[in-house]
């Protein structure tokens, strides 16, 4: 039985996290715009109405197949530490690493200029039409979903007065339905409509963010945001058992899901059952490999070579043995959103905050929420604190095609979870051939690091894991994805029953 939502469209067709944010991407299909447009207009809307999950406080990243070209394009929009923010200046002051929250785990954000540099490059129509839903719904309110009203529940004493304010007209969580009015952050989309990314990191919004940072002491100047570019990169490639599979190359961790994919290629998977123990311990096994070679070997590849060649080579080494770990996994608060056009172009995009409402940190005069990215870096190794350098980043996303030719666009929330996430829905549906929708559907295990198992219900023979298993109700709270593919003739866009969303076509 297929839980997820699933829409098969005869043109094109956008699966995001909130209905309404589908409708934006949408819109700008039906009005002559292409998939880069509709991500444009999902992204922002996006921000608005997920607040928890992403914003024009956080950084975007996404692959793009461009049907006339055969290419497949990547933006990395993460952005880096203050130019003045250091190891020493953080030990200084008491910290033993970058906090987990606060001003100080705050990084400049990326996903404006990002966006803007996406759609001027490869969009069709003007950008500050593609705002105008997001402008509306922030002006004119929304109503809440149960996604943001549990958001809120979970973090509302470690948010501001001003930021309870800004999610609630309660004292309370809002409930599902009442209406969300975010007047402050419709002027600041407004400007950024009007005047572009220049709005945002060389004015007012700057100015707002740099003066709430260093107010509270960040060593942040508007330097830091005039001097930020996104950067376009090219996209990781491997063949797995003849299907290619795309991810986002460092400082995104994108490559760790085609290491564990790498490990799994040496196993016939086809012989196990999908819902077997010796599945999830062969799958456990090469998660553990991968993520003990992240940590050795990736960080931002401007600040330390990375051989990718190395990292993804698995020939001589010895098969992956689980092994009890003392690192503890992060998931986060993320939001994914893919889409096809009627061109044939695919798009997969993913932006954050990283945790929900990213730092807790808001900024009243412009309704934004900033990130908590930089508590991604580490005082030592590959992933070490640096100005103006960008963490080790969780978010990827996925590209997944027979052949040359991408057909899926796929991906989730999950932090460092995703690799996992990502690996497993690949071998659902190489491995074992099922549909994007069951694929989705199927049920999660997830290593949660140290030594705890989480396993949504289905699984068969758990009792001998070398594991501490939690088995968790289906579907349950193991991430969040959306999903499109190009069938011959027509779309197929499916949004995933453990979130909000509803996929929305033609």
């Amino acid at each position: 039985m297929v839980l997820s939502r699933v829409l098969l469209a005869s043109k094109f067709a956008v699966a995001s996290e909130h209905p309404l944010a589908s409708v934006a991407g949408h819109e700008a299909m039906v009005e002559g715009g292409n998939a880069v447009d509709a991500v444009t207009a999902t992204s922002f809307a996006l921000s608005v109405l997920q607040p928890a999950l992403g914003g024009i406080g956080g950084d975007f990243f996404a692959l793009f197949y461009e049907a006339k070209t055969g290419k497949v394009h990547c933006i990395n929009s993460s952005g880096w530490a203050p130019s003045r923010l250091t190891p020493k200046f953080l030990e200084e002051r008491g910290h033993r690493g970058v906090p987990s929250f606060g001003p100080f785990s705050v990084v400049v954000p990326g996903l404006v200029k990002g966006i803007h540099a996406f759609q001027k490059r490869f969009g069709k129509m003007e950008f500050p039409s593609l705002l105008s839903r997001a402008i509306e719904y922030a002006k004119d309110g929304f109503a809440a979903s149960q996604g943001l009203s549990n958001a809120v529940r979970v973090s509302l004493s470690s948010l501001s007065e001003e930021a309870r304010r800004a999610m609630t007209a309660s004292d309370g969580p809002p409930p599902p339905g009442e209406l969300i009015r975010q007047k402050s952050l419709a002027k600041a989309l407004q400007d950024i409509a009007d005047a572009g990314p220049r709005a945002f990191y060389n004015g007012w919004i700057a100015e707002s963010i740099c003066e709430e940072l260093s107010g509270r002491g960040v060593p942040i100047t508007i330097r830091d945001f005039a001097d930020f570019e996104p950067e376009w990169v090219d996209p990781l490639e491997i063949d797995y058992r003849g299907a290619t599979v795309h991810e986002v190359p460092p400082n995104s961790m994108g490559a760790t899901t085609l290491l564990i994919l790498r490990y799994l290629h040496q196993i016939d998977l086809k012989r196990l059952r999908p819902n077997s123990r010796e599945r999830i311990e062969l799958t456990l096994k090469a998660a553990q490999a991968a993520y003990r070679k992240r940590d050795k070997m990736l960080g931002d590849p401007r600040f330390a070579k990375i051989n990718l060649d190395e990292f993804l080579e698995v020939e001589g080494e010895t098969r992956p043995l689980i092994e009890r770990e003392q690192r503890v996994l992060g998931d986060a608060d993320t939001t994914y959103f893919a889409v096809a056009d009627e061109e044939g172009n695919l798009v997969s995009a993913i932006q954050s905050l990283f945790h929900s409402f990213g730092s807790r940190v808001f900024v009243k005069d412009c309704g934004v929420f900033l990130n908590n990215r930089g508590s991604a870096f580490r005082l030592s190794g590959p992933n070490e604190l640096a100005p103006r350098k960008r963490p080790l980043h969780t978010l990827s996303a996925l590209l997944l095609g027979k052949g040359e030719e991408p057909t899926i666009a796929l991906g989730s929330s999950g932090g460092e979870l995703r690799p996992q996430q990502h690996a497993l829905f690949t071998t659902n549906i190489v491995d074992y051939s099922m549909e994007l929708e069951a694929a989705i559907d199927f049920p999660r295990f997830l290593w949660q690091g140290g030594n705890t198992l989480d396993i949504e219900r289905g699984y068969m023979g758990l009792r001998n894991l070398p594991f501490d298993v939690h088995q968790i109700p289906y579907p349950g709270k193991t991430g969040v994805a959306q999903g499109v593919q190009r069938l011959k003739g027509s779309v197929k866009a499916v949004c995933d029953v453990r979130g909000d969303g509803l996929p929305v076509g033609r």
